[in-house]
């Protein structure tokens, strides 16, 4: 690890109370040099959303996609078992598959190399009489993939903890109903020309900007009881709604999980948010909406206007973090403060940051 990553990253003291600590400093956000840090010690080494269930319930359904710059396929194999593999052929490199699918077995374009739904190389052109090439130890790299609740997700590294247990805390505190009595309706991705963690700490600071930025979102929330709690790797904000509101309805809750993960259920939407960093300013959002009815014109309306609502709400997030990002980019800032009575989530998350890329350190 170079020295300027290396003081970038012990310039942050997690140890720090957060009535007394610094932000991170600026170059968290703008260094090419720190997102290659996250690579391998924050999405390297954590269970992380990639989609839904739904796309590989049956055998030979299979997505792709690409974790900065590691690209992957998830498919459910002959047998009913889940498999993830590097999305890289064994010859030449090439990408095997692009989107989603269903698939009998997986060949590649270049050179016809051909790999069964568990990976096992079963056929490779014109290789006999090879030197010291055997097909049993060619298959695709293996990696591992596990569903929570209708939510996808991948683990690049290895001896990964179960994802069961890895939830298990928010299990307890959102209860069992979170995703009971919903139907998928729908998804897009949004840009944003930020970096991932500055649209992160947008949603973790505990209400802070929302009578600001999002004042019709306000208008439908009480934010005097707003909230927030942190666990080990995730943490819940809870508002209640206003008189009224009919699409908060009584409340929300807004859950995150490390590192790019957002589980907000309010009234009977759930919507779900997979922040996937692109480069250092720029971040895609993956966003999925759940709903408890969703036949017959009424509830085509409500629908079409709770997703017109977190469209308003996303984009006035999108140019906000555009505006910090800029920031975070000039000779202006390098450090700030927190608000300690409500960014606690957003500290939390740093925390969380911080003890990866020491770990990463302490490897090197």
């Amino acid at each position: 690890m170079d020295k300027v990553t290396r003081a970038a990253v012990e310039a942050f003291d997690p140890t720090i109370p957060i009535r007394e600590a610094s932000t991170p400093p600026s170059s968290w956000y703008t260094a090419p040099e720190m997102l290659a840090l996250e690579r391998r010690s924050v999405f390297h080494d954590h269970w992380i959303a990639v989609g839904r269930a739904a796309d590989v319930a049956t055998s030979g359904q299979f997505v792709s996609g690409t974790l900065l710059g590691d690209p992957y396929i998830i498919v459910r194999g002959q047998d009913g078992t889940l498999h993830a593999f590097d999305n890289v052929c064994r010859h030449h490199a090439t990408t095997l598959v692009r989107g989603k699918g269903c698939a009998e077995r997986f060949q590649c374009p270049y050179h016809g190399w051909t790999y069964d739904l568990d990976g096992r190389l079963t056929s490779a052109p014109r290789m006999a009489g090879v030197v010291a090439f055997d097909r049993n130890k060619m298959g695709l790299l293996r990696r591992h993939a596990a569903t929570w609740g209708p939510l996808l997700f991948l683990y690049m590294g290895a001896d990964p903890p179960a994802l069961d247990a890895v939830m298990a805390p928010l299990d307890e505190r959102l209860g069992p109903t979170l995703w009971s009595g919903l139907t998928w309706a729908g998804g897009e991705e949004h840009v944003v020309e930020s970096n991932w963690k500055a649209y992160v700490d947008n949603y973790l600071d505990g209400g802070y900007h929302v009578p600001t930025l999002h004042k019709r979102l306000t208008d439908d929330l009480d934010m005097d009881t707003y909230t927030t709690e942190t666990l080990d790797t995730a943490s819940i904000q809870r508002v209640g709604g206003a008189p009224d509101a009919t699409r908060i309805g009584e409340g929300a809750q807004y859950a995150w999980v490390y590192p790019n993960l957002m589980v907000n259920r309010y009234g009977p939407v759930l919507d779900v948010n997979i922040v996937v960093p692109e480069r250092c300013d720029r971040t895609t959002v993956r966003f999925d909406y759940w709903f408890e009815e969703t036949e017959g014109a009424e509830a085509q309306r409500f629908m079409a206007e709770s997703r017109a609502k977190s469209r308003e709400v996303q984009e006035e997030d999108a140019a906000i973090c555009l505006a910090v990002q800029r920031g975070l980019a000039s000779i202006g800032y390098d450090t700030g403060r927190y608000a300690p009575q409500v960014e606690v989530g957003e500290h939390h998350f740093h925390r969380l940051l911080a003890r990866d890329y020491r770990a990463a350190i302490a490897e090197d």
